[in-house]
């Protein structure tokens, strides 16, 4: 094999581990290769992990809203962001009548 169909063949193995998710290790035992060849690939071929920010970066973080608490007359309803407002306002319409 070529270094040029080798260097290809292991960017698409470091490529292939890194959308996995898998540790290093994980992959390499799924994959039968070896764990101290891949690292030589990966730091040779200095194939970046996108799953790591690079120095001085922004990573956009996102606050999910937290829960809305309702109480009257001893009943609790506990609402998350997300739910259904059409049921929230059907279970008001029961309980006005209770």
């Amino acid at each position: 094999m070529s270094s040029l169909a080798m260097r290809e063949e292991w960017r698409n193995k470091i490529v292939a581990w890194r959308d996995s998710g898998l540790s290093i290790a994980a992959w390499c035992r799924e994959n039968a290769e070896g764990y101290h060849r891949f690292l030589y690939w990966r730091d040779r071929l200095k194939v970046p992990d996108r799953a790591v920010p690079q120095v001085g970066q922004f990573v956009e973080l996102s606050l999910a809203a937290p829960p809305i608490s309702l109480e009257c007359n001893g009943i609790h309803i506990h609402v998350s962001s997300g739910f259904d407002t059409g049921l929230l306002e059907d279970i008001l319409v029961v309980l006005k009548r209770v």
